[in-house]
């Protein structure tokens, strides 16, 4: 009859042979298979050229956009899971603009313990932001200015330079946003009103600059943007007249929306493995 010490050497030894890493195999990289396709009513996750060497795994990490809102992207809450640690990449948010995707190379690393057979990858945190939640009305600002700056809301915003002349008339202004939430910066919404040439009549023309877009920031951050304006001379001559800038809700904040957040089970492709060994 085997004795119960020889019973639990055969298990002991039967264990450690179960757990070798690939790299008592000799391989200095290991290839994965690609999982399948994430796919829901806002978002397509790809993950694609996965592999690992002994002090890190990298891949591709493809996100589209399929909503009509922006996304906000945190990969630093991607988790590459193993039986007993996990790792997370360190790198910037970013945004991905309504209907547009964006891909990322997506890199763990840490020790020296990554050449496993098999892994589960949890999705970063993918955040939807409306343009439409709170708007915050923004009382009219003078060109040319009484005082450069002001506060509206969680925003504080400067003007950095003004140049006018007949023909044209260019504000630059630097926001900051300081609440908990997403502000949310529409320039294309603002318009600017002066009084016609030898009348009373008030007229009102729209942000011409053509590179308008919205901007969207976190708490802390800041940007610039432009408004531009084109107003005929035999109408207006914006270098010397007073306009009011009219925001139109170009301001408002939104409360960062989580959506699913799937996980992928991550395994070893054993032939391309062994063909780049």
């Amino acid at each position: 009859m085997l004795s119960i010490k020889f019973l639990t050497s055969i298990a002991v030894l039967s264990i450690s042979l179960t757990a070798t890493s690939q790299k008592d195999k000799g391989y200095e990289r290991i290839y994965y298979n690609t999982p399948e396709i994430f796919s829901n009513d806002e978002v397509n996750i790809e993950i694609k050229n996965i592999v690992a060497q002994k002090d890190h795994c990298k891949m591709n990490f493809k996100i589209a956009n399929n909503t009509s809102d922006y996304l906000l992207v945190v990969p630093n809450d991607t988790k590459v899971k193993y039986a007993s640690e996990e790792f997370s990449p360190d790198m910037k948010e970013y945004f991905i603009k309504p209907n547009k995707s964006k891909a990322k190379t997506l890199l763990v690393n840490g020790g020296d313990r990554f050449l496993k057979d098999n892994f589960l990858l949890q999705s970063a945190s993918i955040y939807k932001i409306s343009l439409e939640d709170e708007k915050i009305e923004t009382a009219n600002f003078q060109l040319p200015a009484s005082k450069n700056n002001f506060t509206t809301g969680d925003f504080k915003i400067i003007l950095k330079k003004y140049d006018a002349s007949t023909k044209e008339a260019k504000a630059v202004f630097e926001v900051s946003y300081t609440g908990n939430n997403i502000g949310v910066i529409i320039p294309s919404n603002l318009s600017v009103t002066a009084t016609r040439k030898k009348s009373d009549q008030q007229v009102t023309y729209a942000n011409d600059n053509k590179k308008s877009e919205p901007l969207i920031l976190r708490k802390g951050e800041k940007t610039k943007f432009s408004a531009v304006f084109h107003i005929p001379g035999k109408i207006v001559d914006m270098q010397f007249a007073t306009m009011q800038i009219n925001w139109n809700n170009t301001f408002s904040e939104t409360k960062p929306m989580l959506l699913e957040k799937p996980e992928f089970k991550i395994e070893i492709n054993q032939a391309l493995t062994e063909e780049k060994k």
